[in-house]
């Protein structure tokens, strides 16, 4: 659906050319449009590669963290033929990353680690290098670990969008979508690893750091295998916890290991030197020194016995001349050549003994039972041989056949307020569900959703309610509502299909309008932007609905009835008593605090309407403020100067360009005027508190334009009339330069001392900065050094702005690739700015 939404504006566009070449193609050469539709279309397909590029890279990034959250572990990491790298982690989830050196520009979605509660949160790097979070439609910071931002290209901008929403809202990221790369677009620019960490370093530089698998295993998924003359096959291999391999074969055959696989690759006929067969031996070896080798004998020749198997069916083909065979069945951790021979050579070898060759036989007649969900077999055949000859490891054929995983979902104690769901994993580590209102559940639109990002990605089984944070399933539970749960196993091959989709119903009961419940709601408190009241449950009252209607929007409600409708699907709800407030209404908006109460029968009250009007605005024309301004290089002076009586000021103090380019005014004085009155994001201070009628306002930047406004509030809350409005610019500093002020700049420079450089895959230099006695304040910024560029006072100002601001001694570190430089700049006792100071750490010898 989105690939069409995409597609549909440029479509027409292209059938319009198209007509456009049928009516003139006989007026004139037209190659020159075909030509243009031909290049439209490439665009487009780029577009769209790209698009599901970045879709796709956003979810390998929270699998990703995830697996940093929940200490998993990379199994492998092995480069593919085309250059990408296959990820497998210890649970048995895989992705792929590819680099996209060519592709497009999109924005760089990022993860940043809050150091504070050491989560990682969605992010968005901006071209000039910042990070900054993404928030959620309530403003909050995007663990991770919850719904990823969707992206998107809008069709009529061509730029970027991207929506924290799930979809229902859409902002534009400023970077254009041109169609001219590759389509490969990527988040990623590079994967590396060594023996005890995998690396996967993002566009913006950031680095995720896992840890890799201790323990080791290659298991190659075949027995023995008949090639013709150059002929390939890709032979399923496990692995885990391998550092390093090396893979031996016989002469003239061609072996490679990636995440795909062992790939093997018979010699042609015409090399006359190579062997016709021997082993193909994989010798693993894991961090800690422990290897294991895993072997699959290779012959040119035809297969006398052949399996194929389809689906959960096993067939086999048999050479001419092969009369009788042996075959069976073991589940992977049982199976062996050497056990498979032994069985042969036994006295059991009757029970395996086969006569004719098999056509689809299901495997549940094989193994004589139904096969588990999610497991592995090796089906195996041995062809007979002379009597009296022993069968040998080297005789058995064998292929794998792996059932379909499966989620058993389960539904039980239905009632008004959810049920206890539960959701078993059958053969699957990772599973991912979510759930739906049953009018809006389709499995077509799940999978679609899937391949975007959608649904919960689970790790273990679960059990407990319907409602809550668990399985991300509902923030509220609405009576009356027939849900859909689904669940998917996750599976290593992309494309999932709709037959591998299990969903259960669960139909909520509806709430019934013959009870007696009831709730009281205290005496209403108004502001002129706020109304608020204490909701208590009263005779009877188990739970209550609630909210606040504004007067016109409950006038569409023709019934009581209707209204309760509305509280139970869009309302809040509570079981305690609540101390109510809507905050940001217009002034004398007129509307109710409605509630009803709910016994715990599922028999609701009758409903209860509260008048609750926000204030009208009083403007007080007998106060205000004048401001006079004395600004110094890092801070303002505010001189009030009040009339009248004012309790309170209100202000925003703001840079000029941002003032007049961005949000939330746009250079809008009015909405400035609405925000101070409302007192909506501005900063409020109490006239009584400020000394001699002075504010400081710190930390601003030196030469920098600024605007202030500020309004004068009454002991009523009442604004006044008029506003003060001033712009000045910040005092521009004396700079001292290294070169014209020598002396004065090498007596005052603050010491920096490399303390430790630590090496894992990327450096840690650890490092202390000591300031000399002229020194007042320093600022430390580490970075690569293109990191700082253009003219001193830009150099000084970056530092400033993005530096770490400090009076003694500090300690600090970073990490990354080397040279790295350790910035710093300072101020004097005399207010003089200093040309930073520049200490560039190269990469030690080795």
């Amino acid at each position: 659906m989105r690939r069409k939404y995409f597609l549909c504006s440029m479509g027409k566009y292209v059938c319009f050319l198209a007509v456009c070449v049928v009516m003139l193609s006989s007026c004139y050469n037209d190659d020159d449009l075909k030509n243009s539709i031909s290049g439209l279309e490439d665009r487009m397909d780029k577009l769209e590669a790209s698009l599901q590029s970045v879709q796709t890279d956003i979810s390998t990034l929270k699998t990703l963290t995830d697996a940093l959250s929940q200490n998993k572990s990379i199994a492998s990491v092995l480069e593919n033929e085309d250059g990408s790298y296959t990820i497998k982690f210890s649970d048995k989830t895989e992705v792929t990353i590819r680099n996209g050196e060519n592709g497009e520009d999109a924005p760089q979605i990022t993860v940043i680690k809050n150091e504070e509660d050491g989560i990682y949160y969605w992010g968005i790097t901006s071209t000039d290098g910042k990070k900054t979070f993404l928030k959620d439609g309530e403003g909050k910071m995007m663990p991770v670990t919850a719904a990823a931002p969707k992206i998107r290209i809008n069709t009529n901008t061509k730029e970027w969008e991207i929506s924290t929403d799930s979809g229902k809202t859409w902002e534009s990221t400023g970077v254009y979508a041109s169609g001219e790369g590759t389509g490969d677009t990527s988040l990623f620019s590079g994967v590396s690893q060594d023996d005890d960490y995998a690396y996967f370093t993002l566009k913006d530089g950031t680095i995720l750091k896992l840890s890799k698998s201790k323990e080791l295993k290659c298991e190659i998924l075949s027995g023995k295998q008949y090639f013709a003359n150059g002929e390939e096959k890709l032979i399923s291999v496990e692995m885990s916890g391998i550092s390093k391999y090396t893979v031996t074969k016989p002469d003239g055959w061609k072996v490679s290991l990636t995440g795909k696989g062992l790939t093997i690759t018979a010699p042609v006929a015409e090399n006359q030197y190579a062997e016709t067969g021997g082993k193909v031996a994989v010798m693993a070896v894991a961090s800690n020194g422990q290897s294991i080798i895993s072997e699959i004998p290779v012959i040119i020749g035809e297969a006398p016995v052949t399996i194929s198997v389809e689906g959960q069916t096993v067939s086999t083909t048999l050479t001419s001349g092969i009369k009788m065979y042996y075959l069976g069945v073991l589940e992977i951790n049982e199976y062996s050549a050497e056990a498979v021979a032994e069985l042969v050579n036994g006295y059991v070898a009757r029970m395996y003994m086969k006569t004719e060759a098999l056509d689809k036989v299901p495997l549940a007649e094989l193994i004589g039972k139904d096969p588990e969900a999610g497991k592995t077999y090796m089906i195996w055949a041995v062809p007979s041989s002379e009597a009296g000859i022993e069968y040998l490891p080297d005789d058995v054929i064998a292929s794998v056949i792996k059932t379909a995983a499966t989620v058993e979902l389960k539904v039980s104690d239905i009632t008004f307020e959810g049920a206890t769901v539960s959701a078993i994993r059958k053969g699957c580590d990772v599973y991912y569900t979510g759930i739906l209102d049953k009018p809006n559940y389709s499995p077509e639109r799940v999978i679609e959703d899937l391949a975007y990002g959608g649904g919960t990605k689970q790790f273990s089984d679960y059990t407990g309610p319907l409602e809550g944070k668990v399985l991300d399933f509902l923030p509220t539970v609405i009576p009356g509502t027939t849900y859909v749960l689904w669940a998917i196993p996750y599976k290593e091959e992309k494309g999932y299909k709709t037959e591998e989709l299990v969903a259960v119903e669960i139909a909520v009961p509806a709430l019934t309008y013959d009870g007696t419940a009831a709730i009281n709601i205290s005496s209403v408190v108004t502001t002129v932007s706020s109304i608020s009241a204490t909701i208590t449950p009263g005779t009877g009252c188990y739970k209550f609905y609630y909210s606040y209607m504004k007067e016109q929007t409950l006038a569409n409600y023709a019934t009581d009835k209707d209204v309760i409708s509305y509280l139970i699907k869009s309302g809040d709800s509570s079981k305690e008593a609540k101390n109510f407030e809507r905050i940001s209404l217009d002034p004398g908006t007129k509307g109710f605090i409605v509630a009803v109460a709910l016994n715990e029968k599922g028999q609701l009250g009758s409903l209860v309407k509260i008048q609750a009007d926000s204030k009208e605005i009083s403007y007080n024309p007998s106060i205000s403020v004048d401001v006079a301004i004395e600004a110094s290089v890092l801070s303002t002076t505010l001189t009030l100067t009040p009339t009248g009586n004012p309790v309170k000021y209100r202000y925003v103090h703001m840079k000029l360009k941002d003032f007049t380019n961005s949000y939330p005014y746009w250079g809008n004085e009015e909405a400035v005027k609405q925000a101070l009155v409302m007192n909506s994001d501005v900063t409020e201070i109490v006239a009584a508190e400020l000394k001699n009628h002075q504010l400081t306002i710190e930390d601003v930047e030196f030469n920098t334009e600024y605007i202030l406004f500020m309004i004068a509030i009454d002991a009523d809350g009442n604004p006044a009339s008029t506003i003060a409005k001033k712009e000045y610019t910040s005092a521009k500093p004396t700079f001292v330069r290294k070169d014209r002020d020598a002396d004065l700049w090498n007596a005052s420079v603050p010491e920096v001392t490399i303390d430790k450089i630590e090496k894992d895959k990327f450096y840690t230099v650890s490092y202390t900065v000591k300031p000399k006695s002229a020194c007042k304040v320093f600022y430390v910024f580490a970075g690569p050094a293109d990191y700082l560029t253009g003219m001193y006072d830009e150099q000084i100002r970056y530092v400033m702005k993005n530096g770490v601001k400090q009076t003694t001694t500090y300690s600090g570190s970073a990490y990354g690739t080397l040279p790295t430089n350790i910035n710093v700049t300072w101020m004097d006792e005399e207010g003089r700015f200093y040309e930073v100071s520049k200490t560039v750490v190269e990469a030690p010898a080795q």
